[in-house]
């Protein structure tokens, strides 16, 4: 007789791994309603089907720019407009939302014959700019709960707080799904030979310690002198021995997951350059600040959470700080002063 316990070790694969969908169904009714889990599900879904088309990129030569330029006035690649529309369209399917967001839309999008559903902010493929040149990129998503099918874009500018999960997918050396309620954050990675994400790190908790700052440093003569100030303390640290590394791949969600897994802060200020901010509240800085959050790490945009914000548009950009509560407060405490 064979038990269950005696067929883990026998596998020739290692230890079974928790899918997605069976670690969503076994949290249902604890943290997932089940309109939520199918929901999440269905995300799990246009994430594969992204990812496919992400690695056969080069192939079927779907990189490069389309010509035309999106409402973040950005030269649209055409990888983002196949991400884009794969979200959309699995996501309209899934009776789950009454309404949607895009970074790449100029307007939200209502979807008609659902009621007490959800409302899902994206950014279908963060760090597009890096596509031809093979480095991570990836989705962000926040979802927020409507029990009214929304009017106007006026009842979709809820601050970040609302939120109920969030989460992003990031197509590197390995896709990842990562997903955030209010009080945890686990992990899963795409097994390819199975075509199923797999649980690979339950409950992640950032690091207490920081270690690493992402931050483009050649964005320095447009800084505030605050900022200017903040970043040299941080070097200044390093004065006997290294503690303190600088990592800036460039991708949004690339260095935020770095930073999350090995501890570290991502820093992105108002500048002369970007004097309304470079990052989307919305699509990009609220779904991130809410899982660091939920990791146990912390975000500003200067003196206070961006979740706390109520935004006053739906492309709305803020700076914005995120990761190791240490790094984060640092900040705080020279914008402030």
């Amino acid at each position: 007789m064979i038990t269950a316990e005696s067929h883990q070790t026998q596998s020739t694969s290692g230890p079974f791994r928790t899918t997605l969908t069976q670690h969503i169904l076994s949290q249902q009714g604890e943290r997932f309603t089940e309109r939520l889990a199918s929901l999440l599900t269905q995300i799990g879904v246009a994430a594969k089907q992204i990812s496919s088309q992400v690695r056969r990129a080069g192939i079927i030569e779907v990189w490069g720019q389309t010509g035309e330029v999106n409402v973040q006035g950005e030269e649209v690649q055409k990888l983002d407009m196949i991400a884009n529309t794969t979200f959309i369209e699995v996501l309209k399917r899934s009776g789950c939302v009454v309404a949607l967001a895009s970074e790449e839309e100029d307007d939200w999008i209502s979807v008609s014959g659902v009621e007490d559903g959800y409302f899902v902010a994206f950014d279908p493929l963060d760090g597009s700019s890096n596509i031809e040149v093979s480095t991570s990129i990836g989705t962000i998503f926040g979802i927020y709960h409507c029990s009214e099918h929304p009017k106007s874009t006026q009842d979709l500018l809820r601050p970040g707080r609302e939120m109920v999960g969030a989460g992003y997918v990031i197509y590197g050396s390995s896709t990842v799904f990562v997903y955030a309620d209010q009080e945890r954050v686990d992990c899963f990675t795409l097994d390819p030979s199975y075509g199923e994400f797999l649980l690979s790190r339950p409950n992640l908790k950032l690091p207490t310690t920081l270690t690493t700052v992402s931050v483009n440093e050649y964005n320095q003569p447009y800084w505030p002198q605050w900022m200017c100030e903040a970043i040299d303390e941080l070097k200044s640290r390093n004065q006997e021995k290294r503690i303190i590394t600088g990592r800036h791949i460039g991708s949004l969600v690339a260095d935020f997951h770095r930073n999350l897994i090995k501890g570290g802060v991502y820093y992105y200020p108002v500048d002369r350059n970007n004097k309304r901010g470079k990052l989307r509240l919305l699509y990009e800085c609220n779904p991130l600040a809410f899982i660091a959050q939920a990791a146990g790490g912390a975000d500003t945009w200067g003196n206070g959470s961006v979740l706390d914000l109520v935004p006053s548009e739906l492309h709305q950009r803020v700076g914005f700080f995120v990761g190791v509560s240490e790094g984060v407060k640092h900040i705080e405490n020279h914008y402030t002063e």
